[in-house]
């Protein structure tokens, strides 16, 4: 179970930041699929994606990394530049290739990044695009570790299916002002929201995707406690559920470091027999943290060192939870459940801002193909891949570790281009990505990944051969709702008696979804990797 979080700015007396990108439209009613892109997005996406449409292997060379940035009033001819006479000045000049032409995006914090100029980097000047802090004025260049206001230099993208996003920055967003980037004559700056041309920008690059990186060795404060007239749960079984006696494959520790490719690992220190005081009435989890919290540094320990708060006690029908999370958050309470490493795992990924995962099933079909679209249903938490959507020990999906910081973008790139494109399976070394992202016209994100069985019976992916999930393209859409994540598996086999539990799509079969305007076929799928090609819908 998870208790959302607030995501709270960095700059004190701020408002809570709003979702990123925002709020989804109902899954019911999505629109139609966008119409074809104006000429210079198309332009943009060519330049992006050169992939050979026949091969179908690792896509490496798939994205032009020239990293030009224009707006769509501006028109193709002319980039966003860095003046070279005083190195501030930020305005638009006649496309010509140059470094002061030349931006990137660097990922900052909590699904924000800097935009950083590529010829100032090579003058030694760590400098980043900075908003005006109050008023409408002239976006330039600015130290990036200045103390006026830093979240000013924080900015995130909405993109839509034709690759073209408004840019909105965090500090404005903070204080209230609903304004994004916009180009005005030859320079830009901060003004009211809008959706026309001047606020819809092409970027020949990739777009950071949301990131809330959870990485390194982090540490754990496991309490075994117990209320007034209670006895502790036995403690040794918790300690093995959450650290494990080596790389055995009962634990939490273990779970997270092999899906996390070693990114993460946890540590930490045991306090058994914890007087936790009285039960609070209504089971506030609030107090129960505090009180452990408490009763911790009466033993000496400061919770404050640690990076998590674990704490289990005794089963309480006051709880109506076996485990609870803060969404994002640190904490995780057991209500009596602390032997079952999966638990710890399904709340450790709430911890890093997952949701239960929702399904959609009962797509119609058309012209040999599943549609996705208004005409399917809403189906409930029911992913059999996800420990976190009531898949047991099944390790986290590939957006998730993209969004922990365990993969990064070019692991899991964003298709821009019809063509045929190779899945490696997840977690191995051999050719192909780890997953493919396409973006949808509601600010979504289509996203694909295979499995195959890993290891022997007992360990976290020991599927069987034959089910779906290690045959077929595992398909979802995935939403960033604030410093959070949102999955929706998607069931490509309407109509099955199995449900979502043979959901992948399989080889031979193509599945058109409206809001990305793309028709994606699986070719073949087996040990070495699964080959789908992309084209559009229409």
């Amino acid at each position: 179970m998870v208790a959302d979080g607030a995501v709270v700015s960095s700059e004190p007396g701020a408002p809570s930041d709003p979702s990123y990108p925002p709020p989804a439209a109902p899954r019911h009613g999505e629109p139609s699929p966008a119409s074809g892109p104006p000429a210079m997005v198309r332009r943009a996406l060519e330049l992006r994606a050169t992939t050979d449409a026949s091969s179908p292997h690792d896509q490496r060379d798939a994205f032009d990394n020239r990293l030009a940035i224009r707006n769509l009033a501006t028109g193709e001819e002319l980039c966003l530049a860095m003046s070279t006479s005083n190195g501030t000045y930020v305005g638009f000049q006649s496309c010509n290739g140059s470094d002061a032409q030349r931006w990137r995006m660097v990922r900052a914090t909590s699904g924000y990044f800097n935009v950083k100029n590529v010829l100032a980097e090579a003058q030694g000047r760590d400098v980043c695009l900075r908003a005006a802090p109050w008023s409408p004025g002239p976006v330039n260049l600015s130290p990036c570790a200045g103390a006026d206001y830093p979240t000013t230099r924080l900015w995130r993208a909405g993109a839509d299916a034709n690759g073209t996003f408004t840019m909105q920055n965090k500090h404005w967003t903070d204080i209230g002002r609903s304004a994004s980037l916009q180009a005005t004559e030859r320079t830009i700056a901060m003004l009211p929201a809008a959706d026309g041309a001047a606020a819809r920008w092409t970027y020949d690059g990739e777009l950071p995707s949301p990131v809330r990186a959870v990485t390194g060795e982090r540490r754990v404060l496991l309490v075994s406690g117990h209320f007034a007239g209670q006895q502790a749960n036995p403690a040794e079984p918790v300690r093995k559920a959450v650290f494990g006696d080596g790389d055995d494959f009962a634990s939490l520790a273990h779970y997270v470091k092999l899906a996390s490719r070693g990114k993460l690992t946890l540590s930490g220190t045991m306090l058994t027999d914890v007087d936790l005081g009285a039960f609070p009435a209504g089971c506030q989890s609030g107090a129960i943290l505090a009180q452990a919290r408490a009763a911790a540094l009466a033993r000496g320990v400061d919770p404050g060192r640690f990076d998590y708060l674990f704490i289990d006690y005794p089963r309480s029908s006051e709880c109506k939870f076996a485990g609870l999370a803060a969404r994002p958050g640190q904490w995780i309470l057991s209500n009596g459940a602390g032997t079952a490493y999966w638990m710890w795992a399904h709340e450790f990924g709430h911890g890093l801002g997952a949701g239960h995962p929702d399904s959609l099933r009962d797509c119609p079909t058309a012209d040999g193909a599943v549609m996705l679209g208004t005409g399917c249903a809403s189906g409930g938490v029911d992913d059999p891949t996800d420990t976190v959507g009531g898949g047991g020990r099944r390790m986290y999906p590939v957006d998730y570790q993209l969004f922990a910081g365990w993969l990064d973008d070019e692991d899991v790139p964003t298709l821009v281009k019809p063509g045929t494109y190779r899945l490696a399976p997840l977690w191995s070394t051999l050719p192909g990505k780890q997953g493919y992202r396409l973006r949808r016209a509601d600010g979504s994100v289509l996203l694909l990944e295979f499995r195959r069985p890993i290891g022997a019976k007992g360990t976290f992916e020991d599927w069987p051969d034959t089910s779906p999930f290690v045959n077929g393209v595992t398909v979802r859409i995935v939403r960033y709702p604030g410093s959070a994540i949102q999955n929706t598996l998607v069931d490509t086999t309407p109509g099955s008696k199995d449900g979502m539990k043979d959901a992948p799509l399989m080889p031979g079969q193509s599945l058109v979804d409206t809001l990305s305007g793309r028709r994606i076929s699986v070719l073949s799928a087996d040990g070495s990797g699964a080959v789908v090609h992309i084209e559009p819908a229409s």
